[in-house]
This record gives C-alpha cells, structure tokens and sequence, in this order.
C-alpha cells in the first residue's frame, strides 16, 4: 500500500502553460493543475485546503521569469496601462530574469519566491486589501508547511534558526492577512478575494483566535452561525471554534 502511494508526483497534477506577459510582452510558461485532477481530503481548523499527494497553494501565482511580474492565475492579465507602468517602475527595475526550466514542480521556496514578487506587484498596481490580504495568507500557510519541512534538518543550529525564520515569517503575513482583510470587509464588496461573507468572515474569526483577540472572535463566530449563507462545513468549523474562544474566556477568568 505504502509503495503505490509514494510513487505519485506532484508533476502527475500541473501542466506547463504557454503565456505571454502583459507587461513585458515576452513569452514563458507556468505551471497550472490540471482540473479535477487532485482528490481535496480536508481542510485546516482555519480552512487551508489539503489535497492528496500535492499542495495546490504552491500553483496558484502566474509569475513571468523575464520581468518578475507576478499575479494570481484568474488576475494576471487584467491589468491597466497605469498598472503596467507602476509595476515597471517598481517591480520589473529590481528584478533579474530567471532560468526556470528545470523547475519540473515548485518547491516551497520557489512558490514564496514567486507569491513574494505577486504582493510586490499587487502593491505597485494599488490592488485592493482583500487582494493583497489573501496573498498573505496565501504566503503564512507557505511558511508553515515550509516550517515542517525544516523540522526534518538534521543539524540541529541550523534546524532551530529555519524554524524561528519560518515561525516569525509565517505570523507576520498572518497578521497583515489578519489586518487587511478586516479592511476589506469596511470597504469593498462581497466577494472579496473569491471569499463569500461567512467564509471571510469565520477566517478572520479564527485569525482573531490565533492573535488571543478573544471578543472580535466571538463577534464574528456570532454573525457567521446566524447567517443563512454559511456552507455547512464553514458552521460546523465555527462551533468548534465557539467552544474554543468559551474555553479560553473561562480560562482567563481563572
């Protein structure tokens, strides 16, 4: 049983895609999954998709290895021209072109690298908070899976200092994540990053969580479990999350 499942690559589940850039008008390729072809298995507590034997997150950015512009897949090529000449200015001038043919799948370290150069070109095009806000949680679970690899190093110096590199990166797009999406949910329309309301809004519940922000957990868990929109999946997350947040508020009055 072991064998056969080792034998499955994540090469099995993309496929390299001809582009062209809109912004450099040069031609490359990226790598795309092929439709329905990964079996979804779950979801982390604060709804990180998992699937069989590939993490998808690594394929989601379109990033063009001649200027460095870089964007989510569905978002690369709209663009306008004072978009183009920002991301000139600010993200195409500091970028050296790279080889990426041997790439044959990406590591974590080349899909950060490549979702760092699409909230660099967020910034530059002014994209919205939602938008940026999903690339950095996009980026924190990037750094928590490459956390866990480097629980593997052997030596144990270098083991510990990639972990607290990992940790301290992981938290800090967590928080801008965190942050600029309770922006978003203030200032654009739903939806928001591809997110419908209750799903953004158990997210940022659960963020909440995680930075010990007890009360706006609660507040947001409230509004999620009498919304009539909520996915099934998304309302039975949120009660166990409401039994948590009244776990911690009896321990704090300990």
């Amino acid at each position: 049983m072991g064998m056969t499942e080792n034998q499955h690559t994540e090469e099995e589940y993309i496929f390299d895609k001809k582009m062209t850039c809109v912004v450099c008008d040069k031609p490359f390729t990226t790598k795309i999954l092929k439709s329905n072809r990964a079996r979804r298995i779950g979801s982390d507590a604060d709804l990180r998709p998992r699937f069989e034997n590939i993490d998808t997150l690594k394929y989601g950015i379109c990033s063009c290895p001649n200027c460095g512009y870089s964007a989510m897949h569905n978002a690369f090529s709209h663009i306008a021209p004072r978009q183009i000449n920002n991301i000139k200015e600010q993200v195409c001038v500091h970028f050296l072109p790279e080889d990426r043919s041997g790439w044959t799948s990406y590591t974590y370290d080349q899909a950060i690298r490549m979702h760092t150069l699409a909230l660099q070109s967020a910034e530059a095009k002014m994209a919205k908070d939602g938008e940026k806000s999903y690339l950095h949680l996009l980026m924190a679970w990037l750094y928590r899976e490459k956390q866990k690899e480097a629980e593997t190093i052997s030596i144990e110096e270098l083991r510990n200092t990639e972990i607290a590199d990992c940790k301290m990166q992981a938290d800090e797009h967590y928080l801008a994540a965190f942050e600029g999406f309770q922006r978003a949910m203030m200032n654009e329309m739903f939806p928001i990053a591809g997110l419908n309301q209750p799903t953004l809004e158990y997210i940022i519940a659960y963020m909440a969580f995680y930075f010990g922000k007890l009360e706006v957990s609660a507040k947001l868990i409230g509004s999620v479990l009498t919304t009539s929109s909520a996915s099934r999946n998304v309302k039975d997350r949120a009660l166990e999350l409401k039994d948590e947040i009244i776990k911690k508020l009896k321990e704090k009055k300990k």
